[in-house]
């Protein structure tokens, strides 16, 4: 698949608008059709039949039916030797026919060649039979489709947008040309410029069904009418309509007025923004007068609301309300409904004609209303005896009934996270999933086990873990729509997975630069652990070990209250200092020994007490001096003794009295 996130592959949106074609205005025959016109006599049709631009003089009969809704089929019964070579059972010619290009062009018999009109029908040969009755020679049958059923032979899956916004007709051209080969088949795009998709997936469905479903979701057309493939804003009508008169060119004439709820309400959430999209009312405008009161009539029969999620993935209300008018125009269609048999051969889905009706009891006839046809059904035999009817709508709305194609409903599964730097700074991710080769998804939401916010905390309240690059996740789809994924969490292959074992007692949690947090049910303990070595161990036995290869510091902001139930023990192998502000407290229950390797010295700036109930006893292995700047007082209430091994000497510079 072609990385459409390559300038190279896709033209941007801005380029796409200066492609597009000016609209696209068929030619419906009208003049030519009105002047070959003979009042009471049915024209002799004759058709021009090539397969394979090879082409096939003779044929018995034809029948073709045409929708706008669906596939045309055809089907045309040939004599045994129409082709090159006559045929048996083995289909020797009609073989290589299979597949092949199949045109028929329709005319009238015995009118002049310049001013002929013509209506020709371009499909695919998709069966070659031969059958035969009794003893005849027997029949070459050939049927088909048009070719939009090559558009319609297998689901596929595949993306577009997720790194840049894409218009509706880039997506819808890529599309049809996967299927359609451009020299054999003519389709023409014009496209709203409104429909610009962020991500849109075709999940599990043909071309065909993708295409009508997004057509319908975006308020683009989608239809063949015989010869060109449309989608997007309907054809300019010509400005001479086809003139289709009842007793005339038309007989058994049947219209019908319809009840249909033609107000759908529906709502989308921008999660970006944290915005609920909503639209109001989006009327539908009739031109004719029956279609117009008959829709109008509805609003007095259905009351009941219908409310339902759009089905895009819309950002704005914008977007909501062109998917909610897109809704509201297929149903409009359906409140008027014409059919009949008619003797013109060169109706098809798309045209336009006006229908007149004879007046009661009279030759004359009126103008009823502007007709769309959306359905045509054509036989023609050898002989030139044509046979052919047609449904139609309203002309004038915009709008074709909803194409037939069915919604799929995307299963949860498995993606690779691409990128999860997302320009808003909202924790969401790109991610692939395994049908996208080059193509990734929009950024995407990720499931939390927790997550909002509060007045004290706005943001990121509650489980924060935004997957990595190149993890494996488990994707859903909100509303089951392929294009809105979301993330539901993350998944261990075989290349990341560790674990389980016979008593599966390990739980942990790991961050990409290895930050642990390992809980042990078989020892019951809880281990925090970083790639430095700092780790923090509640063993499961009442223990807890802090162990840091460098430092640890503790600030408290207040008190620190540390209570030691036996004993304790700190043992700091270099300096220690201990620094306190105001008051330094220190009770002893009973011994207190210190020991010092060298020097004691104490610094004290006040006065010095010491208060001892027992005795008291000072032991220096050296010399023991006691200087004071000033007096030396030494008091007791009993004896004072002196006793020195050898002599004792008082001196003072001044007298001494000794009482």
């Amino acid at each position: 698949m072609k990385n459409r996130n390559n300038e190279n592959e896709f033209p941007s949106n801005e380029d796409y608008s200066k492609l597009k074609k000016p609209s696209f205005t068929p030619d419906n025959n009208a003049k030519a059709i009105s002047e070959n016109h003979i009042a009471g006599i049915n024209r002799v049709v004759g058709i021009e039949v090539h397969a394979d631009g090879k082409p096939i003089k003779h044929f018995k009969h034809f029948k073709l039916t045409q929708s706008a809704i669906k596939h045309h089929q055809f089907e045309i019964i040939l004599a045994h030797d129409s082709l090159e070579n006559r045929q048996s059972q083995n289909l020797e010619d009609a073989n290589k026919l299979l597949g092949k290009r199949f045109t028929v062009t329709f005319k009238y018999k015995d009118a002049d060649t310049e001013e002929n009109p013509n209506k020709s029908f371009v499909g695919v040969i998709t069966s070659v039979g031969f059958s035969r009755e009794k003893t005849s020679l027997g029949d070459i049958v050939f049927r088909g489709y048009s070719p939009t059923i090559l558009l319609d032979g297998s689901p596929h899956t595949q993306s577009f947008g997720g790194g840049l916004s894409v218009n509706m007709g880039i997506i819808a051209k890529e599309v049809i040309k996967q299927g359609l080969n451009g020299s054999d088949f003519d389709f023409n795009i014009d496209t709203n410029d409104s429909s610009q998709i962020v991500y849109s997936s075709q999940y599990d469905e043909t071309h065909y069904n993708y295409l009508a479903r997004m057509a319908e979701a975006y308020g683009e057309q989608f239809f063949y009418d015989g010869y060109v493939l449309h989608f997007g804003k309907l054809p300019q009508p010509s400005s001479q309509r086809i003139q289709l008169i009842e007793g005339s060119n038309v007989s058994d004439l049947k219209i019908e007025l319809n009840a249909v709820h033609t107000k759908p309400q529906f709502y989308g959430y921008n999660s970006s923004k944290n915005e609920k999209l909503t639209s109001g009312d989006t009327p539908i405008k009739h031109l004719g007068d029956l279609a117009k009161t008959a829709y109008e009539n509805n609003d007095k029969i259905y009351k009941t609301p219908s409310l339902r999620v759009a089905p895009i993935k819309a950002a704005t209300h914008l977007d909501v309300e062109y998917s909610q008018k897109s809704t509201s125009g297929s149903k409009a269609v359906e409140v008027m409904h014409v059919s009949g048999f008619t003797t013109i051969p060169f109706l098809h889905p798309g045209c336009v004609a006006d229908i007149k009706i004879r007046e009661q009891d009279s030759n004359k006839t009126r103008h009823l209303t502007t007709l769309m046809i959306t359905e045509t059904n054509h036989e023609v035999d050898a002989r030139g005896y044509y046979k052919g009817s047609f449904e139609a709508i309203a002309e004038g709305t915009g709008y074709m009934p909803k194409p037939e194609f069915h919604t799929p409903r995307p299963e949860p599964q498995i993606a690779t996270v691409i990128s999860n730097t997302d320009p808003e700074g909202q924790g969401r991710v790109t991610v692939r999933f395994d049908w996208q080769i080059n193509d990734t998804t929009d950024f995407i939401r990720v499931m939390s086990p927790d997550a909002g916010g509060t007045d004290q905390i706005n943001q990121n309240r509650g489980y924060v873990a935004i997957p990595e690059v190149g993890d494996q996740v488990m994707v859903n789809f909100q509303h089951g729509h392929p294009d809105r994924p979301f993330v539901m969490g993350g998944m261990f292959h075989g290349g990341t997975g560790l674990g389980g074992g016979i008593n599966n007692h390990m739980r942990s949690f790991q961050t990409k630069s290895g930050i642990k947090l390992l809980m042990n049910d078989d020892e019951k303990s809880v281990n925090i652990i970083d790639p430095s070595g700092n780790t923090y161990l509640m063993d499961g036995q009442g223990n807890i070990t802090i162990t840091a290869p460098n430092n640890i510091t503790f600030n408290a902001g207040g008190n620190l209250a540390i209570n030691v139930g036996q004993n304790m023990t700190t043992t700091v192998e270099m300096n220690s200092n201990e620094t306190v502000g105001i008051n330094k407290s220190l009770s002893v229950g009973m011994m207190n020994m210190l020991t010092v390797g060298k020097d004691f010295v104490s610094n004290i700036i006040g006065k010095l007490t010491h208060y001892v109930k027992g005795d008291m006893e000072t032991f220096g292995e050296k010399e023991h001096k006691t200087i004071a700047i000033k007096g030396i007082e030494v008091s007791s209430d009993s004896n004072v003794e002196h006793h020195a091994e050898k002599e004792i000497k008082n001196n003072s510079n001044e007298k001494s009295k000794n009482h």
